[in-house]
C-alpha cells in the first residue's frame, strides 16, 4: 500500500480534497438559509422535463471519476492542471453558496411510472434544490472535458475527443432537463469555467 501511494503520490491530494469538499458541502446542505436567491427564470418555462436525461446526469459521476483516474494513473503530466481546474472551481462554488445561498422551484411531481422517473425521484430525495448556482455538475463536466482534451494521448483519437465533448454537453443539458438546475445555474457555471481557464492559461503556460 505504501509503495502504491508513493508511486501515485497525487492520489492523496485528491482524497484530502474530496473529504474536505464533502464536509463543506454537507454543512451547507444542512444549513437551510431563509434568504435563498431563487434562480428560476422565464427561460426555464420553455425547457421541457425529460426523465431520460437522468442517464447522462448520473454518468457525470463516472465521467469525473474516470477522468481523475486517467490523470492519476496514466497521464500524470496533466494532474496539476486538472486539480487546479476542479479544486479551485469547486471551492469557489462552495464559497459562493455560503455567501449567496441559492435555490430553485422547478422540480416536478413524478408518478414513478418507470425506472428513469424513479431515479430522478431518488436524486431529488438525496440532493436538495439549494446551493445550485453555479452548477458544479456543469462546471466539473466542462473543465474535466477541457483538461482531457489537452492530454496528448487523448488528442490522438478524434473519436474519443468527440465522445468526451458529446458526453460533457449531454451532462450539462441533463441538469435542466431533469429540473435539478435552472438555466442561469449553467450560465454562471460557464462564466466561472471561463475565468478559471484563463487563470490556468497563465499558470500552466498554454
Amino acid at each position: 500500500m505504501k509503495a502504491f501511494l508513493e508511486k501515485y503520490n497525487s492520489l492523496k491530494y485528491l482524497l484530502y480534497f474530496f473529504i474536505a469538499y464533502m464536509i463543506g458541502f454537507v454543512i451547507l446542505e444542512n444549513h437551510q438559509s431563509s434568504r435563498l436567491i431563487i434562480t428560476d427564470s422565464w427561460i426555464d418555462q420553455y425547457i421541457p422535463f425529460n426523465e431520460y436525461f437522468v442517464i447522462p446526469y448520473v454518468l457525470w459521476f463516472v465521467f469525473i471519476a474516470l477522468g481523475f483516474a486517467y490523470f492519476v494513473f496514466i497521464d500524470q503530466s496533466g494532474i496539476k492542471r486538472t486539480y487546479f481546474y476542479l479544486f479551485l472551481g469547486m471551492s469557489l462554488s462552495l464559497l459562493i453558496y455560503a455567501i449567496l445561498p441559492t435555490g430553485q422551484n422547478l422540480r416536478v411531481h413524478l408518478p414513478n411510472d418507470n425506472i428513469f422517473q424513479c431515479l430522478v425521484s431518488f436524486i431529488y430525495s438525496v440532493d436538495s434544490p439549494t446551493n445550485v448556482c453555479p452548477s458544479i455538475h456543469v462546471y466539473n463536466s466542462v473543465m474535466m472535458c477541457v483538461s482531457l482534451l489537452k492530454s496528448p494521448r487523448i488528442q490522438k483519437s478524434s473519436w474519443l475527443c468527440a465522445g468526451i465533448v458529446i458526453l460533457a454537453v449531454l451532462i450539462c443539458m441533463s441538469t435542466v432537463m431533469i429540473k435539478q438546475h435552472a438555466f442561469i445555474d449553467i450560465v454562471f457555471a460557464l462564466i466561472l469555467a471561463i475565468i478559471i481557464y484563463n487563470i490556468g492559461k497563465r499558470k500552466f503556460d498554454y
